[in-house]
């Protein structure tokens, strides 16, 4: 019920977009029923929103959300005084600016079985559970008849 005006549009809609109205929705049983059709009207809006106008509408909300409450009423008291044909041009240059506005690109999300093969540098792949062989222990120990400066039990040619 709380999702409802989404369901037209709910397999269009990404995971994270999908967690993001089902954790608001988690308040609606509390909700008055004025609330609840506020709630409806606005997710029914919000929904019918192009991506770019979706877009834009965050990015006038984050600006508006670094504006003081005085800041806010000043603005607001503004918009109130112009005449409603300045209104239709400042809404016109608004829609404008929408459809100009560049879209959020979405992360790429992972394919499953996709992995690139990384190249192997020997000509055999070694048995990790095989036991190292001693010589090659030596070596990166750096012990044994080479290793850490010791006499050779064998003699070495010049």
């Amino acid at each position: 019920m709380a999702l409802e005006p989404l369901a037209p549009f709910w397999s269009t809609l990404s995971e994270g977009q999908k967690r993001k109205w089902i954790a608001l929705s988690t308040n609606y049983p509390r909700l008055t029923p004025a609330e609840k059709a506020t709630l409806h009207g606005r997710m029914t809006e919000w929904a019918a929103l192009s991506p770019a106008q979706r877009n834009l509408a965050r990015l006038n909300f984050s600006q508006t959300k670094s504006l003081t409450a005085d800041e806010k009423k000043t603005q607001w008291e503004a918009y109130q005084a112009l005449s409603p044909e300045e209104r239709r041009q400042l809404s016109e240059e608004a829609q404008a600016r929408a459809s100009s506005a560049p879209t959020i690109a979405r992360a790429v999300t992972p394919t499953p079985n996709k992995l690139a093969n990384v190249p192997t540098t020997r000509s055999e792949p070694r048995d990790p559970l095989a036991p190292a062989s001693t010589a090659r222990l030596n070596r990166v120990a750096g012990s044994g008849p080479r290793g850490a400066g010791l006499p050779s039990s064998t003699p070495s040619t010049p």
